[in-house]
């Protein structure tokens, strides 16, 4: 399952920033926005000089849909910013630039390593001295936004020499909706509302649509022809993943529902959109995209 926004182009979100060997599409602009600052201004931070020596790390609060999480480490010298470090870390410790399938579908596509691009940050974070002036690499936009906001954090704990991580809420509190841009073949659309409260996932509502505006979870008609074959209904396996979801706190972690596997394909597709999309930015408008199996 792979899922663009309606003014993406698919093989650019594949190739550059999307799957689970690379990164997903996102043209907002670096820096989060609404409450996702807790360490930092999302406009940045500018060194200046100004700035106390030590080793510094930005770094989220929680996993991102790939079960990845990002963080800078700025080491500062003489009031100013010496060397900037950008990974992506799991559980285990393994370093997302150490990946092989990811560097090598980033790569095959940007002509230059994940390890590269990270690099090219850091050293324009040297050479500007400001996190809010880096600008994107081509082919790691969600990454290099991701970059700008934890470098920001990190210069923000610089200013008053406190060596403690400074941890950054990914998602930003507000309701999400987003739908599918066209009706199926059957004449229905998926759509989804997910809440963000306390910068986790609070509530998901999953449904379905058609023309009419009636819901699959209330069509006794559909239940009664589904449920003897497939062994489950709309408003059984919909429940079923909302659930999962609240309660992993990780998309990736939701099991496809059995005898709904288009569904539970189309749940996680909207749901990895608003998180990655929308949630890391604050952008609370309506979201329409394509879902293409």
């Amino acid at each position: 399952m792979k899922v663009i926004g309606s003014m993406l182009i698919l093989a650019l979100a594949l190739a550059a920033c999307g799957g689970n060997a690379q990164e997903p599409a996102n043209n907002a602009a670096a820096g989060n926005g609404g409450g996702n600052d807790a360490a930092a201004p999302a406009s940045g931070t500018a060194a200046g000089g100004d700035l106390q020596d030590g080793t510094y790390k930005g770094i989220y609060d929680r996993k991102d849909v790939r079960n990845w999480i990002a963080y800078v480490e700025v080491t500062v010298k003489d009031g100013k910013v010496e060397q900037a470090y950008y990974d992506y870390t799991n559980e285990s410790g393994d370093l997302r630039t150490n990946d092989e399938n990811y560097t090598k579908a980033f790569t095959d596509f940007n002509k230059m390593s994940p390890r590269e691009a990270f690099d090219q940050l850091g050293t324009k974070l040297v050479e500007v001295q400001d996190a809010s002036k880096v600008d994107a690499v081509t082919g790691a936009t969600h990454s290099s936004r991701n970059f700008n906001e934890l470098a920001a954090a990190a210069l923000e704990h610089a200013k008053t020499g406190d060596t403690n991580d400074a941890v950054v809420n990914l998602y930003d509190d507000g309701t999400y909706k987003v739908a599918a841009e066209a009706f199926d073949d059957h004449g229905w659309k998926p759509q989804l509302e997910l809440v963000i409260k306390d910068h986790k996932i609070e509530s998901a509502n999953f449904d379905y649509t058609n023309e009419e505006g009636k819901l699959k979870t209330e069509d006794e008609g559909y239940k009664a022809a589904m449920e003897p074959k497939s062994g489950t209904y709309p408003a059984k396996y919909t429940e079923e993943l909302e659930k999962a979801l609240v309660d992993k706190q990780l998309v990736g972690d939701v099991d496809v529902i059995a005898g709904a596997t288009t569904s539970s394909n189309n749940f996680k597709a909207l749901v990895e959109y608003a998180l990655d999309e929308m949630a890391e930015v604050g952008d609370t408008s309506e979201h329409a995209i394509k879902i293409e199996e």
